[in-house]
């Protein structure tokens, strides 16, 4: 049975809040999401970002939050609400593309249902708000558009791919892949080729061109160029090809039971014409998507939340044709809701266990700081200024970029002149760090040191220092 779109988007919705909920009180579950959180407060606030706050992610990310602060007031329980809205939508969306690919809305709910338990399970692997969450929901509209679909809509799907692209430029990798699959469905038919594939080049590149012109009109192209290039080249990391693919293996495994649930129910299932061009389709997408992944040499976790669509789609279409007359009988939602619910209370009280480090130093600094002040974290806890809605004193919003010499050394900081900016800004008035953390003793913290004296411990492990008199 098909059921009305806002249903499906509703249920999907309630499925992500019930299984993330336990996660949307803690401020920080991953660093990078309270970046993302304080870089957009400041173009709040009317600063321009690659000049007065830096970071090597395009914008995108940072419009996308700096909406979602207005939308929300900047409750980091709103926020994370919001973050379970874009994975119920990836999920719909599945569902919708899954149905254009099979014919089949069982196959489009299972896929949903697989996308949102794929993203909700593990921290860095979804749970942690990130960038994937929220491009997915343009790659996976894309093939919706564009591939699973015999009303081909190849600007739409290219006005997509560039928006997700200055998310993150991996899109790259979903945008070859369609560009490949129209390729090999116009075939036969050379000028289409060039007739379509002008069509879904031009509308990706109005989004780039768009956030190009952004940076023209703010005379800010060269600092594009070296952030987003020339940064990004700078420190690669040279980690050997089994290493590289034992990434990939550790991905398979960890999704183990899902991904081999679908690998069953096409070894049991009968393949029709549509199955078999899809299955083609999505194995195509995967390995792209896995180059561009295994290429960075870096192994975040959360690189990997681009392949849950494709897994979510691939498991959809074959478990929902395999094992329709199963999934039909009334016990299966009930399963799902107990699981999702209980994974939810799962990560509740996992969450409550932690120290929540940035409310601690808030509720400290709160009462002290005096309209207009500020402070510097050393070191982390970035989203203490959302918190106390405070400015960033450095352009360098991401901690490690200060005090990791990789870091530093790639984003050509002057460690002493950053420590200068501090010290002749007189609304600092106060550091804040660990006590004992050896990745603090930089040049930039040895020169503030002289100009800042101990004025507390907040915990056994938190100390705030005050500017000297």
């Amino acid at each position: 049975m098909r059921y009305p779109w806002w249903v499906v988007l509703g249920a999907f919705f309630l499925l992500a809040v019930a299984m993330r909920w336990g996660s949307f009180f803690i401020s920080v579950i991953d660093h990078d999401e309270s970046t993302y959180i304080v870089i957009a407060d400041e173009l709040l606030r009317g600063e321009a970002y690659l000049r007065d706050v830096i970071d090597t992610k395009p914008i995108g990310i940072f419009w996308i939050y700096a909406a979602l602060i207005k939308l929300t007031g900047g409750s980091i329980f709103l926020l994370r609400l919001a973050a379970a809205a874009f994975v119920a939508l990836g999920a719909f969306l599945l569902s919708v593309t899954t149905f254009r690919a099979t014919h089949r809305p069982l196959s489009g709910y299972v896929a949903g249902v697989v996308y949102i338990l794929m993203c909700s399970v593990y921290k860095f692997y979804g749970v942690s708000p990130n960038t994937e969450i929220f491009f997915n929901v343009f790659t996976i509209a894309a093939v919706a558009a564009a591939v699973a679909t015999s009303r081909k809509q190849w600007l739409v799907a290219g006005l997509l791919l560039g928006t997700g692209f200055v998310i993150k430029p991996f899109v790259a990798a979903e945008a070859l892949a369609v560009g490949l699959y129209l390729v090999w469905y116009y075939r036969r038919e050379p000028a289409r080729i060039i007739g379509r594939g002008m069509v879904l080049v031009g509308g990706f590149l109005l989004p780039v061109a768009a956030v190009v012109a952004y940076f023209y009109h703010l005379d800010l192209l060269d600092a594009l160029w070296f952030y987003s290039v020339k940064v990004n080249g700078a420190y690669p990391i040279e980690l050997p090809w089994y290493l590289r693919l034992k990434f990939m293996g550790d991905y398979l495994l960890r999704y183990a039971p899902i991904v081999l649930l679908g690998v069953g129910a096409q070894v049991l299932g009968k393949a029709d014409e549509r199955h078999r061009e899809w299955t083609a389709y999505l194995l195509l997408q995967f390995l792209l998507v896995s180059v561009v992944v295994m290429l960075t040499g870096k192994r975040f976790g959360h690189y990997q939340v681009q392949l849950h669509p494709i897994v979510a789609l691939y498991v959809g279409a074959w478990v929902g044709y395999t094992w329709e007359h199963v999934l039909r009988r009334r016990w299966v939602p009930v399963v799902v809701a107990v699981v999702s619910l209980g994974l939810g209370v799962v990560h509740f009280f996992y969450y409550q266990k932690k120290a929540d480090e940035p409310r601690v130093i808030a509720a400290y600094l709160a009462p002290r700081l005096a309209p207009g002040e500020t402070f510097f974290t050393l070191n982390g806890f970035q989203i203490t200024y959302h918190l106390l809605d405070r400015p960033v004193p450095t352009p360098y919003v991401h901690s490690s970029l200060l005090f990791f010499e990789h870091h530093a050394r790639a984003f050509r900081i002057d460690e002493a002149a950053e420590a200068q900016r501090i010290i002749d800004d007189p609304s600092v008035r106060y550091l804040v760090g660990r006590i004992n953390d050896p990745e603090t003793n930089t040049s930039l913290t040895e020169t503030l040191m002289p100009h800042f004296h101990p004025a507390g411990d907040i915990t056994h492990d938190l100390r705030v220092w005050e500017r000297n008199q």
